[in-house]
């Protein structure tokens, strides 16, 4: 709600820069003298609680008043929930406001208007206009409306980031554009187009018989679904990996599922959770049809070509890894993440991961560290969830690429997976500005000395050399821990020919130059396992100068997030980089004691080929690396005594 009331003050900046700045009017706008020439918009109080809008402040107009009037080169308007307003503006266009709606700036001419509209419904009807050439310009903070000679709708969902343009009625001399995300598109009478806070229109859908019912039931405050629910019907759809055919792609989303509303779209995608993934077609569960089986993989669901509303995702999955290693998780129509669901059964098992959600579902992904996928159900509300595949009696699956004797994990945790220290610092004794002066007095002081980051543990291209490059070492690296009470601290000396740092806008930066740890924050509750739990964690770390950020991912359930309370540096230096990085304890959800030691492993991205985002190569502290399994990782003590 927060975003969508910057962008709302942000318009009403720019249409108010547009405006005179006369002397205040009234509280009701129709008490003091109107300046010659003003325009003036009367306002029909159809039911309390009616406002106006200045300087930020909101001035009730009685319902007794039937009538006001406003200067709309002052004055805006608004409605509470349980309000009804309508605007009539000179040359016979009439605005009705509904459902909470607020136009805080109003700039009219002769020709036109020019509206900011902040939530709510607004009804505009220019059909019966003076002059039929005359247009209305709505600004909201989502896109914008252009019409003339119309009568259309801009109705905001409460509960989701989606508005509705809804062409009520239309001519042969009307226009009624829609414009989102650098894209301008028609809408003809009788249809309707979503528009939400990131990208372009929605395609374009035919008014359901009972929206011009919504519209009245609007009017009289009744009690109704959301628009969206009106307009499209809920999406009903079973797919199931039959429907897929190889060779398997990622370069471009397949068909997968369709009903008389549209299609559902699946991309496999081609960068896995870490590294390469690998998807191929067998029969998982012994039933005689084909399974997608998913290893490192990632399942994106694009629902936005169905033209219907998905509002209850089941899609059911058989394990082949531990508990916890997949995870369905769905995303508004802004793009957010709304709702998620663990993959928790033990290996062999099959599971249904179930979402349900007041806001429709634009889009979802299913990830997976080792599982078949069985297929994928779209239900209506209420409906119980149709299990695309019914779990039968199989063969007990063999457990992969998983430790299972406690005792021989444990001899794994080797000395040369790294044993490093992290000296006690005292205030004052870092500054994170990308510098090594005050980490060689550290060394000096400590005797805590650079430790190599050397082992090749994941080759997709380490050769590759970046272009023209004149520098004789690829790839190398060196790391120095420390820590305080707020912060875990590191320093990574890294030689590297060529900057190529990822350009997504996701969370995976990893797929070009960067720092990474692989921390256990638990060690000792858990040294002996050889399973990811709630404690292990990875951060990485954006070797950009100008653009450092730091992403901490849960190993567990596959999910990251911006760690925005890190502070990171990165300076360039001859032949590669700099990379300092405080870490608060706090973002990380512990608070070790001097003493303690963690589970860690430091590790450095590489990437050579400009334009693109890729994980060529990763060299670590441990050469053993795994980041599913802590056994393989390193260990760090916090020194007791600081250093002083």
């Amino acid at each position: 709600m927060l975003r969508y009331t910057l962008v709302a003050l942000m318009l009403i900046g720019w249409l108010a820069a547009c405006m005179p700045n006369n002397a205040p009017l009234g509280p009701n706008g129709s008490d003091s003298p109107q300046p010659a020439g003003a325009p003036v918009i009367e306002v029909e109080v159809a039911r309390e609680r009616v406002f106006t809008l200045q300087n930020g402040a909101q001035e009730s107009i009685p319902a007794s008043s039937q009538v006001a009037q406003i200067n709309p080169q002052m004055q805006g308007v608004g409605i509470d929930n349980d309000g009804r307003a309508l605007l009539h503006l000179p040359g016979q266009i009439t605005l009705e406001l509904l459902r909470g709606a607020e136009l805080p700036q109003i700039q009219q001419s002769d020709t036109d208007v020019k509206i900011a509209q902040n939530g709510g419904t607004l009804i505009a009807d220019l059909t019966t206009a003076a002059n039929p050439q005359f247009s209305l310009t709505v600004q909201t903070a989502f896109g914008t409306i252009v019409a003339a000679n119309a009568r259309f709708a801009v109705v905001r969902e409460e509960n989701s980031p989606l508005e509705w343009v809804l062409a009520l009625e239309t001519g042969a001399n009307s226009q009624l554009n829609v414009i989102a995300g650098g894209v301008s598109v028609p809408l003809a009478g009788g249809q309707a187009r979503w528009l939400t806070t990131t990208g372009q229109p929605g395609p374009a859908i035919v008014l359901s018989p009972d929206t011009q019912n919504w519209l009245e039931g609007a009017r009289n405050n009744a009690v109704q679904p959301e628009i969206g629910a009106v307009l499209l019907s809920p999406a009903n759809i079973l797919a199931e990996p039959t429907l897929l055919k190889s060779p398997l792609r990622t370069d471009h989303p397949v068909e997968f599922g369709r009903d008389v509303h549209g299609a559902v779209q699946l991309w496999l995608n081609p960068v896995g959770i870490f590294g390469n993934p690998a998807y191929t077609l067998e029969d998982c569960n012994a039933d005689g049809q084909a399974d997608l089986a998913v290893k490192n993989g990632i399942l994106s669901f694009d629902f936005q070509e169905l033209l219907a509303r998905v509002q209850a995702i089941d899609v059911t999955v058989l394990n082949r890894d531990q508990p916890g290693r997949g995870l369905l998780q769905a995303f508004d129509p802004a793009g957010a993440p709304i709702g998620q669901q663990l993959l928790q059964v033990e290996p062999g098992q099959t599971q249904t991961l179930s979402l349900r959600g007041d806001s429709p579902y634009h889009a979802a992904e299913l990830r997976l560290s080792d599982a078949c996928f069985l297929g994928l159900s779209l239900t209506p509300p209420g409906e119980d969830s149709r299990q695309p595949a019914p779990a039968r009696e199989i063969a007990p699956q063999v457990q992969r690429d998983v430790v299972v004797n406690v005792l021989a994990a444990a001899a794994e945790r080797r000395p040369e997976n790294g044993q490093f220290q992290a000296p006690r610092l005292t205030p004052g004794q870092l500054q994170i500005d990308g510098q090594l002066a005050d980490w060689t007095q550290l060394v000096q002081k400590s005797g805590v000395d650079w430790s190599p980051v050397s082992a090749v543990v994941y080759d997709n291209g380490c050769a590759n050399r970046f272009p023209q490059a004149t520098a004789a070492i690829d790839l190398a690296g060196q790391v120095l821990f420390a820590y305080d009470d707020q912060n875990f601290y590191a320093v990574f000396r890294v030689d590297d020919d060529g900057l190529v740092t990822y350009s997504g806008g996701d969370n995976r930066i990893f797929l070009g130059d960067s720092a990474q740890l692989l921390l256990d924050l638990d060690l000792n509750g858990d040294f002996d396992s050889a399973s990811l739990t709630g404690d292990d964690v990875q951060v990485d770390l954006l070797a950009s100068v100008d653009g450092p950020r730091a992403v901490l991912w849960q190993l567990g359930s596959l999910t990251s997030s911006q760690m925005t309370a890190a502070t990171i540096v990165v300076t360039p230096s001859a032949g590669g980089y700099v990379l300092e990085a405080a870490l608060p304890w706090a973002a990380l959800a512990t608070s070790p004691r001097p003493g303690d030691r963690l589970g860690i492993v430091a590790a450095v991205n590489d990437n050579d080929m400009p334009g693109s985002n890729s994980q060529e190569c990763i060299i670590a502290t441990s050469p053993q690396r795994d980041w599913r399994n802590p056994t393989t990782w390193g260990t760090v003590l916090l020194q007791p005594t600081p250093v002083e």
